[in-house]
Formats: structure tokens, C-alpha cells, sequence
């Protein structure tokens, strides 16, 4: 009988397949060990630490008290077997849809299923199989990781790995190609949120004439608001669950006062106001009319110069005509946007987190800039592939247009009757009730209708979004993007996974500015709008985060405070204890922009000149 050497560790049950050959198997990635059960010895330490994330490093699930560590335990997990069993409750209605087989809903139930084991169970990632140039480069950046493991990588990347993975099993499958796991979950969100879309759609419809420079001014900072509250609707913060807005005093309501109560969002933000810790919205409003007012006049400035060479060539085809039957019109041409250090027009553009309600208010805010002339397009950043359960894709945002132009909602709300005045005073009949109706959302949805057609609103949906690449290093792993989005007057990132991305997911320090933490990413003005869902911030001021512990160690677990910073103060938070979803409304803003001027670095598909106003190789992509 042989003996065993001393150090070596004895195979457990779970080590032995059924032809009872021991697998070398890391201890550290099975289920016991990662979910906190009875430890085994092993010969090198374990990965994972029982402490939130220190300062200055990254988040992962290393980092057991961490939200990271949660996230990866619990809440993808669950949004995997929800797409399970959306396969198998659904597999007739789905089959119907995309024209597939039984084979393929199998398929993917066994991919998901695999993908889901191997996550909890933190082994290390499988590389793509599907044959395209992104997912060899997906290939590339997994085998670049230093850990190649779930649990000990960056968060980000393993989140972003597991979705595109989700994305893959789609695509290997015959019938499921354009299969979106989270259709019927966004369906329902947009659904639910109907009586709040139309009381802002009423309130909108006011405020978009031409207004004087106050007014305009406070529906600019009021509707930033909405779009900051909306940020609450985040199905994957929710494990897919549908999630409502909350009343003033933060609880949801009961099925008794929903039918007695208008469910205001304009009210919320006046409610909401001393919970905003720091508000910096209207040093907002002013810096962005400011650019875009500067911006306007430069590029009058610049036509007058192709107004003169056009005059100098009507001039000389009069002095020497054609040939009778040729073409003298040549079509019209725009510099290569590499080139250009102008805009054709003054743009916005939207970096895009949620559909159904969040992507309304992101609407509505886009079609006040336009109607107040503030700017002359906006261009909406959604994912190309389905993502995070509930961000934007390009058929979600064709779907809210629709949906909002054909929405049927009506709803009367009784009112109760004012308190009897004085002495023999009788008794006062009630008001008329409220109603909340469709009509005005549907006079805007077929508004936005036509400005998708007519290219005010443009939908954009680069690669970049879906990879787990941080921003500060866009410039260089996606050149043209970062060279699109500096033809903008600003830029609008929305949500929690665009502000990790910004920060590059590290846990920085609670005084760093939102300048220092976006570490040298400035193509535009940046505004960064999110409820906080992970445990990284920046820029609190000294002291308050323990005010506020002393009164409620978990205040940042509630979504009850908020934040507006402007340019140099940003916001801060320490790491907290809990592995709970934090939720602290942010408003933040960099003001630091890096100076456009012409590259040296083309796009080939653009080539010197561009005819026409939309790229022939980008048709999506307008280019102005």
C-alpha cells in the first residue's frame, strides 16, 4: 500500500468521476468553498478574503463583503435560471416566433446551463467558438487576463463575459439567432410604467414651445431629474423582477392608494429634493447651453467661408458652361469626420442604460434640447447585442417609438372632497376626478417616430459598449468612436455599469475628483447620471458620508439621497459593509474636454471626403 506524501491533499467525493480516475480539481472553485461552507486544506491560499474592497484596487469577487462578490453569487445566478426557464415555460411561443425547433430551445437551455454551473462553480472561462472577428477579440483580451477565473477577475469583465457568452448560445443555435432571452421582461417594464409616462407626457407637452431663458432653465434641470429617478427601473439590479418607481416617502404603494393616487414623477423630484446631497443640475444646464450656444456660432462661423467658394464656382460656370445635357450640380460633400474639428451640427448625444421607462425619459429629455433649439441633434448610444437584461438595444429603442405612438391607457382618480368650512357650513361635493390618459404620449411617440426618420435622432450601436474595455482606454481600442463622440457638445452616460466604466472599475479613493477618476477620458463634456448599485463613487464632501452613518448606517442601501456634481466636485463614498444594492441618486459633470483637431488617423471607409450626409459604409452612423 503506497503511502501518501505528506502535503499532498486526499481526493474528496466530489474529485472522482464515475470511471474513478482522480481530477486535480481547485478547491477553491467549488460550490463549499466559495459559498462560505466548511473549508478544506489546501496547499495555496485561497483567492478569495473576507473584507470589502480596499482602496485603489479593483472590484471583484475576491472580495467576500464586497457588492461584486454578491452580485456574482446571487443575482447572476438567478438571471440565468430565469432565462432557463423563460426557455422552457415558453419554448411553443418562442419556437412560433423565431421559426425554431425543439432541438434549438434544448440547446440553449444546455448551454445556459453550463454557463451557469461553471460561473457559481468559478471555473475558468471558456474560450468563443463562433467564428467573428469580435469574439476573437474577446478570445484575445480573455486569454490576456491575468486571472482567467469568474470570481478572481474584474467584475466587470465577468459580467460582460457572462452576457456575451448568453449571446453565444444564441448564435451557435439554428433557429435562435435573434433570439432576445429578455423580450418578455422588458415588455412587461414598459407596460408597467404606462401611468407614469403619461403624466410626464402631459407635463412635456408644456414645456417644449420656446421658452425664456428661467423657465427653460428649470424644466432643463427638472427633466435631468426624471432621467436620474428613472435610473431606478435597472431589471438586472432586480434579478429580472419588474420594478417600480417609489413614492415620496421611498415605499412602494399598496393596491389600495394606487387606485386612489396618480403616481406623479414631477412630484417625486420636488419630494426628493433635500435628498439630493449634492446639486450641481443647474451649473449643468448653463454650461451645456454655453457650449452649444459657442458651438453654433463657430459653425456659422465656418459655412461663410463655403458659402464664398460655392459663389466663386457658380461664377465660373456661367463664364464657361457644359455641354448641353451634363450635370453642372456636383453632390454635396462633408470632410471626413477625422478630419473635421466641427460639427456639421450641434450634437448631443445619450450613452444609453435602460429601456422601457428610463429610455422614455431619456427621450423626453432629447426632445426638450431639440424644441428649446439647444441642439440640433441627439445621437442615442444603445448595445448591439441584449445585455444587462434591460439596456437598450437598436430593435428595444424602434419598439419604445412604436409602443409609445400606439399606447391605449385611461384611468380616472377620484379626489377627495375638500374639509367642511366653518359653522353650518353643508357638505362639499367632491372634485372631478383626474384622468390620466395616452393622448399626449402618443402625440409625442409619433413625434420621435419622425424624427428617427428624418435623422434628429440617431441610434448608434458600436461593439465598444459591449466589451469590457474601461473608457479611459477608448482613444486608443476604438479610435473612431472616441473620435465620433468628440463632434458633441456633451455627453450623457446613464446608469451604473457606464459609471464603473468610466472609473475603470477601480475603488478609488472617497476624495478623488470626477475629473482625477475618469483618469484622462474628456473627448466631450461629461455628465454622468446614475442610482448607485456597486460599491465605487467619488467625490462626497469631507464628513458627510459619516453624518449620514450616524443617522442610518444603511441610508446608502435605500436610493433616499442623491447627488448633482458639477466639473471639479464629484461624489464619494466609503465602502460599505452590507452586500445589499446601494442606491444613491448621482448627477456628476466633467468639464475638461481634450482639444479636436484633425487626425492623422482617417477612417478608411470614410476616405477624404464624404458625399451626402450619411456614410455609405455606416448607414446608421450619421456622421454630422
Amino acid at each position: 500500500m503506497s503511502q501518501q506524501k505528506v502535503g499532498s491533499r486526499a481526493p474528496s467525493k466530489t474529485s472522482v468521476t464515475s470511471d474513478k480516475n482522480v481530477i486535480d480539481e481547485d478547491e477553491s472553485t467549488k460550490p463549499e468553498f466559495i459559498y462560505g461552507g466548511p473549508f478544506i486544506k489546501v496547499e495555496k491560499p485561497s483567492p478569495f478574503i473576507n473584507t470589502s474592497t480596499p482602496i485603489n484596487l479593483p472590484l471583484q469577487g475576491t472580495f467576500k463583503k464586497s457588492f461584486a462578490y454578491y452580485s456574482l453569487r446571487d443575482r447572476l445566478p438567478v438571471i440565468l435560471t430565469k432565462v432557463i426557464d423563460y426557455l422552457s415555460r415558453e419554448g411553443s411561443k418562442i419556437r412560433s416566433a423565431h421559426n425554431a425547433s425543439d432541438d434549438d430551445i434544448r440547446g440553449l437551455i444546455q448551454y445556459v446551463t453550463k454557463l451557469k454551473n461553471d460561473l457559481v462553480t468559478n471555473k475558468k472561462y471558456d474560450l468563443f467558438t463562433v467564428d467573428t472577428p469580435e469574439a476573437k477579440r474577446w478570445n484575445h483580451w480573455i486569454e490576456s487576463c491575468d486571472s482567467q477565473h469568474y470570481f478572481t477577475n474584474t467584475w466587470v469583465f465577468t459580467e460582460c463575459y457572462v452576457y456575451r457568452r448568453l449571446r453565444e448560445g444564441c448564435e451557435l443555435s439554428k433557429g435562435l439567432k435573434n433570439f432576445d432571452p429578455f423580450d418578455e421582461q422588458k415588455l412587461k417594464a414598459f407596460q408597467n410604467s404606462l401611468e407614469p409616462m403619461c403624466v410626464v407626457a402631459d407635463k412635456l407637452v408644456t414645456m417644449l414651445p420656446p421658452s425664456d431663458k428661467d423657465k427653460r432653465k428649470a424644466d432643463f434641470t427638472t427633466l435631468l431629474k426624471i432621467c436620474l429617478w428613472a435610473n431606478k427601473c435597472d431589471l438586472s439590479l432586480s434579478m429580472g423582477e419588474q420594478v417600480s418607481l417609489k413614492s415620496a416617502d421611498g415605499k412602494a404603494r399598496s393596491a389600495s392608494v394606487a387606485s386612489l393616487s396618480i403616481l406623479d414623477p414631477f412630484k417625486m423630484v420636488l419630494d426628493l429634493k433635500d435628498k439630493v446631497l449634492v446639486d450641481d443640475s443647474s451649473k449643468i444646464c448653463d454650461q451645456v447651453i454655453a457650449k452649444t450656444e459657442a458651438m453654433a456660432k463657430a459653425i456659422a462661423a465656418e459655412a461663410d467661408p463655403a458659402a464664398k467658394s460655392e459663389a466663386k464656382l457658380e461664377v465660373k460656370s456661367e463664364a464657361a458652361p457644359e455641354a448641353e445635357g451634363e450635370v453642372t450640380e456636383e453632390p454635396p460633400k462633408i470632410p471626413c469626420p477625422a478630419k473635421m474639428v466641427l460639427p456639421e451640427v450641434v450634437t448631443f448625444d445619450i450613452v444609453c442604460d435602460n429601456s422601457g421607462y428610463e429610455l422614455f425619459s431619456d427621450l423626453c429629455f432629447a426632445h426638450f434640447l431639440i424644441s428649446q433649439e439647444i441642439v440640433k441633434k441627439v445621437r442615442f448610444h444603445v448595445k448591439k447585442i441584449p445585455w444587462f437584461v434591460s439596456d437598450v438595444t437598436p430593435v428595444d429603442f424602434k419598439k419604445t417609438l412604436e409602443m409609445c405612438a400606439n399606447a391605449n391607457y385611461s384611468r380616472e382618480v377620484p379626489q377627495e372632497a375638500p374639509p367642511e368650512s366653518g359653522e353650518g357650513g353643508g357638505a362639499t361635493d367632491p372634485p372631478p376626478p383626474l384622468t390620466v390618459s395616452a393622448d399626449n404620449l402618443r402625440q409625442l411617440g409619433s413625434q420621435w417616430m419622425q424624427f428617427f426618420e428624418d435623422g434628429t435622432f440617431v441610434v448608434m450601436c458600436d461593439e465598444f459598449w459591449t466589451s469590457p474595455i474601461m473608457y479611459k482606454e477608448m482613444k486608443t481600442q476604438a479610435f473612431q468612436l472616441y473620435r465620433k463622440l468628440q463632434l458633441t457638445a456633451a455627453i450623457l452616460f446613464k446608469g451604473d455599469l457606464n459609471y464603473r466604466k468610466l472609473l475603470a472599475e477601480r475603488n478609488c479613493p472617497p476624495t478623488l475628483s470626477f475629473e482625477q477618476a475618469l483618469q484622462g477620458f474628456n473627448p466631450a463634456p461629461i455628465i454622468a447620471l446614475r442610482t448607485v448599485k456597486a460599491d465605487l463613487i467619488c467625490g462626497l464632501p469631507k464628513g458627510k458620508f459619516e453624518q449620514l452613518n450616524k443617522i442610518d448606517e444603511k441610508w446608502m442601501e435605500k436610493g433616499d439621497y442623491g447627488q448633482v456634481y458639477f466639473k471639479k466636485r464629484v461624489l464619494i463614498d466609503k465602502r460599505r459593509q452590507q452586500s445589499d444594492p446601494i442606491r444613491i441618486p448621482v448627477i456628476q459633470y466633467g468639464g475638461k474636454v481634450e482639444p479636436l483637431k484633425s487626425s492623422d488617423r482617417p477612417c478608411p471607409d470614410y476616405g477624404e471626403e464624404c458625399r451626402g450626409v450619411i456614410c455609405p459604409a455606416h448607414p446608421t452612423d450619421i456622421v454630422t
